[in-house]
C-alpha cells in the first residue's frame, strides 16, 4: 500500500515538475477581441519535458493523489490547483452552447477545486493565480457574474498581481457584454493605466474606446481610438508600412478605423473627422481615416459623400503623399454613383492639383509616387478624350478648346510615354476637326517624325499633307507660298520616312510636281531621282511624271546632255499615239540643240554634228528644221560649202514649205556661187525673187543677182544661159524701173545679149528703151546712164549711116543727090543727138562719124554716075561742077576732123581722135602728113 502511494507521489511530483503555468493564455491562439467576440481570453502555458505523460494521465494522477487522506498539505493544495488548471485548459471554449458549458463536469470540478483551495488555504501564496483561474472557469462555464465577482476580488485584493492587467481586461469584457459600459470603461481604463507593461494594453485601449462610444462619449472615444492607432501605426514618429502589420494588428487597425469612420459619419462626416484629427495633433495616418470614412459611405452607397470624404483629405493636405490617391478614390466614388459631371469635375481637380508643376511634386520624382503619375496620366487622357468626343457632337469651340488643353497637358506631362504618339495623333485629329489646320499640321508631323516608329506614324505623316492642303486655300501672297513650300518639305519627309507606305510614291510624285511648279529645279531633280530609285519601282505613270519633270529641270538648269538622256527615257515610256509624244520629241530636240549651241559658242566645230543629230533623234520635232538650218549655217561659217549645200538641200526635201525655206534658198544660192554652180545659184535667186513674202528690195536684188549670174554664164559661152539671162533681165526691167542705175544696166545687158544673139530687133528695142529711160530719168539721171544712152544712140544711128552709105548717086544727079543729102541730114541729126550727151568717148566717135558723112558725101559726089550723053567738054565741065559740089562737103569733113583732133589738147586721144587724124592725113596731107600729132601740135591748133 505504501509502495503504491509512493509511486503516485513520484508521478505527481513529475507532473508538477512538467507543467508551469506562466500566463493565462491558452496554448492555442485565438483571434483578437472584436465587437462580436469580446472574450479575448488567452492562457499561455510553457511546457517542459512531458516525459510522455498526457494531460488525461496527469489529471487522473492528481485525482488519485487528492483521494489520499494523508497527503502532504502543500502538495495537496498544488495538486488541487494543477488539476483545476488542467480541466480549464482542456475545456475552455469547447462548449457550443451556454447549457453545454454549464454542464461541463470538468469545469465544475475545477471551480470546486479552486473554491476549496481558497477556503482550505486562505494564505495560499498563489491565491491571485487561483482567483484568476477560477474566474476563467466560471467564464468558461457561462457564469459571467461569478467570474466578474472573482475578478473584482482579484483586482481589489491583489493590485500587484501579475494577472492584474488581464483581470481588469476580463472584467471590462464581461461588463461590456453586460452593457455596463461605464463600468467597462473604468475596467479598460485600468488596463490602459498599466501601460505597455501589460499585454492587454492595446486591446484595453481599443475596448475603452468602444465602451466610451457606447456611452455616447464621442470625443473621448475618438481620443481612445486615435491613441490606439498611434500605438499600431507609428514607429519612431514615422508611419508604419501597412504590410508590416501582423494579422491581428491589421484587424485591429481596420476595426479602429472603421469605428472612427462610423463616428464621423454619424455626425458631420469629413468635418467631424477633421476636428478629431485637429484635437489629436493631426497624426500622419489621418488619410487612413478619410479613406475609411469614404469606404463606409461607399458601403452605404452614399457615393457623393464618399467622394467628399476622399477629397476632404486632399483639401486638408493637398501635398501629402496620400492626397492624390484619395482624390483618385473620390473620382471612383463618383463613377460608382454614376455622377458623370462630378467625375469630370473631380478629374479636372485632380490634374490641376497634381500636375507636375504643382507643389506636390516640388520635392518628389515620379519614381517617388508612380501611382500618382499614372492617375494623372489616366485623368488627363480621360478629360482629353471626353471633350474630344463632346466636340464631335457639339462642334463648339469651348469643347474643342478644352480637349486641346487636356491633350497638350497630357503630352507635356508625359512626353516620353508609350502612348504619347497616339495621344498627339488624337490632338492633331481634334485640331483638324476644329479647323485649326496650322496647329493640326504641326501635331501630325510631330506624331509622325518625333517618335520611334509606331502604328500611326505613316497615317500621321499623310494626314499632315492633307491638312497642309486644307490650310493653303485660306492663305494668300507670300504666306501662301511659304506654306506651300512647307507642304512640299513635309511630302518629301513622308516619302523618305515611310518608303513602304502605299502613299509614298504618289506623295513623292506630287512633291516633284510642286517643286517644279516653284521652279526649284535642283530639288525637283533630287526628289525625282529619289522616286525613280524606289524598290520595288513606282508605277509607270509615276515614273513617267518624275522622269519628265527631272528632264525639264535638267534642261532648265542647262544640263542638256542629262536632260537629253532623261527625255529619251520618257519617250520609251510613251505609246506611239500618246498625245505627249510630240512635246517630248520637241524637248529631246531642244536638249540636243542646246548642246550644239553651247559647242558653237565655244568654237567647237562638232556643234554641227549635234545640230544634225536633232533630226536623227526627233525628226518630227518643231526644232528639227531649225537645227538643220543652223547646222548649215555653222558649216557656212566654217566655209564648208559642199557639206552646207548638202544639208540645205536635205532641208528643202524634208521640210517643204517651211518658214525657213527662203533663208535656205538664200544660203543655197550663196553656196552655189561659192562652189561655182552659177546656174544653180541663179535659179535659187530667181526663186527668191518670185517669193512674194520677201521685201521688194530683196526680190529685186535676187532677180538682179540671178540675171547677173546668167549673164556671166552666157559670157562664159553657155548658150543656154543667154535666153535665161535675157528673160531674167527683161523681167527685172519690167518689175523694177527703180533704182534707175540698175534698170539702165539691165537694159544695157539686154541690148548686149540681143547683139550676141544676133537679134537686131531686140537689140534695137533695148537700146531705144535705154535712150528713152535716160531721157526720162530727170533728176535720177547719171553720168553712167548718159554714157550708155549716148553709146546706144550711136548704135541706133548706125542704120541711118548705113542707109546713107547705101544710096548711090546716079544720074540724074540732082534726084539721087537730094535723097542722099536727106539721108545724111538724118544721120547728122542723130549724131547731133549723140553729141548732146557730152560724153567724150561718144563725142569723138560722133564727130568722127559726122566728118566721115561729109567726107563720104564729097567722095560720093565725085564718084557719082556721069550723064551718058555728055561730050568731053561737057563732061569736063561737069567734072568741074562736081568738084565744086563736093568741095564744101570735104571742107566740112576736114573741119569736123580737125575739131575732133583738137580734143587731144584736153587729154582726149582715143581711137576716134586718132581716126580723125588719119583722115586728115589723107584729106590734108600737106598739113597733117608731115607731122605726127603731138602735144605741141595740138596746142598750135588751139
Amino acid at each position: 500500500m505504501r509502495i503504491g502511494i509512493r509511486c503516485k507521489l513520484l508521478l505527481l511530483t513529475a507532473l508538477l515538475a512538467s507543467f508551469s503555468v506562466v500566463s493565462i493564455a491558452a496554448d492555442k491562439k485565438k483571434p483578437a477581441p472584436t465587437l462580436q467576440d469580446l472574450a479575448g481570453k488567452r492562457v499561455e502555458v510553457t511546457p517542459k519535458a512531458a516525459s510522455g505523460v498526457t494531460p488525461q494521465q496527469a489529471a487522473a494522477a492528481y485525482r488519485e493523489f487528492l483521494d489520499l487522506q494523508n497527503a502532504d498539505l502543500k502538495l495537496r493544495a498544488e495538486a488541487m490547483r494543477r488539476l483545476g488548471d488542467l480541466n480549464v485548459e482542456a475545456n475552455e471554449g469547447t462548449a457550443t452552447s451556454v447549457a453545454e458549458a454549464a454542464s461541463n463536469q470538468e469545469l465544475q470540478e475545477s471551480i470546486t477545486l479552486y473554491e476549496n483551495l481558497l477556503k482550505a488555504y486562505p494564505q495560499y501564496a498563489s491565491a491571485d493565480s487561483v482567483l484568476y483561474q477560477l474566474a476563467r472557469a466560471y467564464e468558461a462555464s457561462s457564469q459571467s457574474e461569478k467570474a466578474l465577482d472573482v475578478l473584482n476580488k482579484l483586482v481589489n485584493q491583489y493590485p500587484q498581481s501579475r494577472w492584474l492587467g488581464e483581470a481588469q481586461f476580463r472584467r471590462g469584457e464581461i461588463l461590456f457584454s453586460a452593457k455596463r459600459y461605464a463600468d467597462a470603461t473604468a475596467a479598460y481604463a485600468a488596463v490602459v493605466k498599466l501601460g505597455t507593461t501589460t499585454a492587454f494594453y492595446d486591446q484595453g485601449l481599443y475596448k475603452q474606446g468602444w465602451s466610451q462610444f457606447k456611452q455616447g462619449r464621442i470625443d473621448e472615444s475618438a481620443a481612445s481610438f486615435l491613441q490606439e492607432l498611434d500605438r499600431l501605426l507609428i514607429r519612431n514618429n514615422q508611419l508604419r508600412d501597412m504590410v508590416t502589420l501582423s494579422r491581428a494588428e491589421s484587424e485591429l487597425n481596420d476595426d479602429t478605423l472603421h469605428i472612427l469612420a462610423v463616428m464621423a459619419s454619424d455626425e458631420e462626416g469629413p468635418e467631424t473627422l477633421g476636428n478629431m484629427l485637429n484635437r489629436h495633433a493631426d497624426p500622419v495616418y489621418g488619410y487612413l481615416l478619410y479613406n475609411a470614412l469614404g469606404n463606409l459611405y461607399i458601403d452605404k452607397e452614399r457615393f457623393q459623400d464618399a467622394a467628399q470624404a476622399f477629397s476632404a483629405f486632399a483639401r486638408r493636405k493637398p501635398d501629402a503623399r496620400q492626397a492624390p490617391t484619395l482624390q483618385a478614390r473620390a473620382i471612383e466614388a463618383y463613377q460608382k454613383g454614376g455622377f458623370a459631371a462630378k467625375v469630370l469635375e473631380a478629374k479636372q481637380a485632380f490634374v490641376e492639383s497634381y500636375a507636375f508643376d504643382a507643389p506636390f511634386w516640388k520635392n518628389r520624382k515620379v519614381t517617388d509616387a508612380p501611382e500618382v503619375a499614372a492617375q494623372l496620366k489616366s485623368n488627363l487622357q480621360d478629360l482629353a478624350q471626353y471633350y474630344h468626343a463632346q466636340s464631335g457632337k457639339t462642334k463648339k469651340d469651348p469643347d474643342y478648346a478644352a480637349a486641346t488643353r487636356w491633350y497638350r497637358s497630357l503630352l507635356t506631362a508625359f512626353p516620353d510615354d508609350p502612348d504619347a504618339a497616339g495621344n498627339r495623333y488624337l490632338l492633331a485629329e481634334l485640331l483638324f476637326d476644329a479647323g485649326r489646320f496650322t496647329e493640326a499640321t504641326q501635331e501630325y508631323e510631330r506624331t509622325a517624325y518625333d517618335y520611334p516608329a509606331h502604328v500611326r506614324s505613316a497615317a500621321a505623316g499623310y494626314a499632315a499633307l492633307v491638312t497642309y492642303q486644307k490650310q493653303e486655300p485660306l492663305l494668300a501672297g507670300a504666306e501662301r507660298i511659304a506654306w506651300h513650300r512647307k507642304f512640299i518639305d513635309s511630302a518629301v519627309m513622308f516619302a523618305t520616312s515611310f518608303p513602304n507606305d502605299v502613299q509614298a510614291a504618289p506623295v513623292l510624285t506630287k512633291a516633284t510636281e510642286n517643286l517644279f511648279a516653284l521652279n526649284e529645279f535642283d530639288r525637283t531633280i533630287e526628289v525625282a531621282q529619289q522616286l525613280l530609285a524606289r524598290q520595288p519601282p513606282a508605277d509607270l505613270k509615276q515614273r513617267r511624271t518624275a522622269t519628265t519633270l527631272m528632264a525639264h529641270s535638267l534642261f532648265d538648269r542647262a544640263h542638256y546632255p542629262e536632260a537629253e538622256a532623261a527625255y529619251l527615257q520618257v519617250r520609251q515610256m510613251l505609246a506611239s499615239n500618246d498625245a505627249d509624244l510630240p512635246a517630248i520629241n520637241d524637248r529631246i530636240a531642244a536638249s540636243v540643240y542646246k548642246q550644239a549651241e553651247a559647242k558653237q559658242a565655244a568654237g567647237d566645230v562638232s556643234a554641227v554634228d549635234d545640230f544634225l543629230r536633232v533630226a536623227l533623234l526627233a525628226p518630227t520635232s518643231k526644232i528639227s528644221a531649225n537645227a538643220e538650218f543652223d547646222a548649215a549655217t555653222a558649216l557656212i561659217t566654217q566655209n564648208n560649202w559642199p557639206r552646207a549645200i548638202a544639208v540645205l538641200e536635205q532641208f528643202r526635201r524634208a521640210h517643204p514649205g517651211h518658214e525657213l525655206e527662203p533663208d535656205v534658198g538664200k544660203k543655197l544660192a550663196l553656196g552655189y556661187q561659192q562652189t561655182g554652180r552659177s546656174l544653180d545659184a541663179a535659179a535659187e535667186y530667181e526663186r527668191i525673187a518670185a517669193r512674194r513674202e520677201e521685201t521688194l528690195e530683196i526680190r529685186r536684188e535676187a532677180l538682179a543677182q540671178a540675171a547677173d549670174l546668167y549673164l556671166g554664164a552666157a559670157k562664159a559661152g553657155d548658150a543656154g544661159a543667154v535666153a535665161r539671162a535675157t528673160a531674167t533681165f527683161s523681167s527685172y526691167v519690167a518689175q523694177y524701173p527703180q533704182p534707175f542705175d540698175a534698170a539702165i544696166e539691165a537694159r544695157q545687158n539686154l541690148a548686149e545679149l540681143a547683139g550676141s544673139s544676133k537679134d537686131a530687133v531686140a537689140r534695137t528695142r533695148w537700146l531705144r528703151e535705154l535712150v528713152m529711160a535716160d531721157k526720162q530719168a530727170g533728176a535720177t539721171r547719171t553720168d553712167r546712164s548718159k554714157y550708155l544712152a549716148a553709146r546706144a544712140s550711136l548704135v541706133l544711128l548706125q542704120p541711118q549711116v548705113d542707109k546713107f552709105n547705101a544710096i548711090k548717086l546716079t544720074s540724074p544727079l540732082a534726084k539721087s543727090l537730094k535723097l542722099k543729102r536727106d539721108s545724111m541730114e538724118e544721120a547728122l541729126t542723130a549724131y547731133g543727138q549723140a553729141l548732146d550727151y557730152q560724153v567724150a568717148e561718144v563725142t569723138t566717135e560722133a564727130s568722127h562719124g559726122m566728118a566721115e558723112l561729109y567726107r563720104q558725101m564729097g567722095a560720093d559726089v565725085l564718084a557719082s554716075e556721069r550723064p551718058k550723053n555728055l561730050d568731053a567738054d561737057a563732061l569736063e565741065q561737069y567734072e568741074v561742077l562736081l568738084e565744086e559740089q563736093a568741095f564744101p562737103f570735104e571742107e566740112k569733113a576736114i573741119a569736123l576732123h580737125e575739131s575732133n583732133l583738137q580734143r587731144a589738147g584736153t587729154g582726149i586721144y582715143d581711137a576716134w581722135v586718132q581716126k580723125s587724124h588719119a583722115a586728115l592725113v589723107k584729106l590734108v596731107p600737106g598739113r597733117y602728113a608731115r607731122n605726127e600729132v603731138s602735144g605741141d601740135y595740138v596746142s598750135t591748133l588751139q
